[in-house]
């Protein structure tokens, strides 16, 4: 009775991550009110409704079996979650050691959850395999996984395409980088809705950033003062520390040099905040040169 009952729980668990409701669960399998005694544990399932159930829910039919001993679904949203931390902290190796260790379970074999590995990996096949690129060969894999559109970018395939500007942007190709910054600002303009405002954080941050590797200062203070009022209406430090540094830098280089100091100084205070020394260290380093009518950029 107790099994019967946590293969019910895990397979209500399962709809509602990939986000189906009973009646699509169950068409073509079952009816939705043995659906609903399923995931209740009144009923135990056949091995043939179990089976069409699991490949429904992109999983092994193995893995109800599996997951009685281990029934944590929020494990993928802490595994995402640590991923983007070690994005956050530059920290690609860990990424792609969680990459390997994951990439085979059940629980990311759903096209949202396979979608998200496949966006990391080819990141990482560029920071740490160096591969430039099987690492866009991957992101145009990951957006086109759901992508139904050419002309149209849901929120998810947005942040990918905003990871491609970034390559680019690496790969000092600053022109075909702007194009696609601007494409995935204008493509958040047709979302009904913005679930992660950080998304745009992002877009505007990176934007600036290339804007100011080719020059255009002015340009480029305008998308960075943009993502630090988007950081003040959002109440959040996300980028907030790098987009002071990014506004500085433009300031200064336009000759407003006492508010650019300003905006730099502000930079190492919220890397502080944020235990951040190392950023903080290299706002310090690259104020001096700054200041000392240097043009290199960090």
């Amino acid at each position: 009775m107790e099994q019967q009952v946590r293969i019910g729980s895990i397979i209500r668990d399962l709809r509602k991550l990939v986000g189906l409701s009973q009646k699509e669960l169950a068409e073509g399998i079952c009816t939705q009110a043995q659906i609903s005694k399923l995931e209740n544990g009144d009923e135990y399932p056949y091995s043939i409704t179990l089976y069409e159930i699991s490949k429904r829910l992109g999983v092994d039919m193995n893995y109800f079996f599996h997951s009685i001993e281990t029934p944590r679904l929020d494990y993928v949203e802490e595994v995402k979650h640590l991923i983007r931390q070690y994005i956050r902290k530059r920290d690609y190796e860990s990424v792609a050691h969680i990459i390997h260790r994951e990439s085979n379970s059940p629980l990311f074999q759903t096209p949202a959850n396979k979608q998200f590995l496949l966006w990391h990996e080819g990141i990482c096949h560029y920071y740490v395999y160096k591969n430039k690129e099987l690492c866009l060969a991957k992101l145009h894999e990951a957006i086109k996984l759901t992508q139904t559109t050419d002309s149209y970018y849901k929120e998810r395939e947005i942040e990918i395409l905003n990871s491609i500007a970034i390559i680019y942007d690496e790969e000092k190709e600053f022109t075909k980088a702007i194009e696609i910054y601007r494409t995935a600002l204008a493509q958040l303009k047709y979302l009904p809705q913005v679930k992660d405002e950080k998304i745009k954080i992002r877009i505007l941050y990176g934007l600036a950033r290339t804007l100011t590797e080719m020059g255009d200062y002015k340009e480029s203070l305008m998308y960075s003062e943009r993502g630090i009022h988007l950081c003040i209406s959002c109440e959040s430090l996300y980028l907030f520390g790098e987009l002071h540094y990014q506004s500085g830098c433009n300031l200064i280089k336009m000759g407003q040099k006492e508010k650019g100091t300003s905006y730099l100084e502000k930079a190492i205070f919220i890397f502080e905040l944020e235990k951040n020394e190392k950023f903080a260290g290299l706002v310090r380093q690259h104020m001096k040169k700054l200041l000392g009518h240097s043009t290199n950029t960090i």
